[in-house]
């Protein structure tokens, strides 16, 4: 489900550890500059839509989140379109920057 988000300009890295998720946010990936506005920005947006989520790292540009165990699928899909959302209104503030996602996959099962 996350690995839509790397496709995005703004998302430098997404890493987990079981449920526990890291979304490090860059300016650019190539400096790997941190994007620390962007990621308050975020954070804020997600706050104002039901969507709680920690600020962590060093410059303050990892989106953290660790859903519960007992979370349903419709509660999960709804936490990450407002993320996807918090992240999309963000890009779209920055000039020239392409705010798109990676196509989503359907389940291999």
């Amino acid at each position: 489900m996350l690995w839509e988000f790397s496709c995005n300009p703004l998302i430098g890295d997404v890493r987990a550890l079981g449920p526990m998720v890291a979304v490090e946010l860059v300016k650019d990936r190539q400096t790997k500059e941190p994007a620390t506005a962007e990621a308050a920005a975020i954070i804020q947006y997600a706050y104002e839509h039901g969507l709680i989520l920690l600020k962590a790292g060093r410059y303050g540009n990892v989106l953290r989140f660790l859903p519960p165990l007992v979370i349903s699928d419709e509660q999960l899909e709804e936490g990450l379109s407002v993320l996807r959302d918090a992240v999309a209104s963000v890009v779209s503030r920055r000039k020239g920057v392409p705010g798109e996602f990676c196509p989503v996959v359907p389940e291999l099962g």
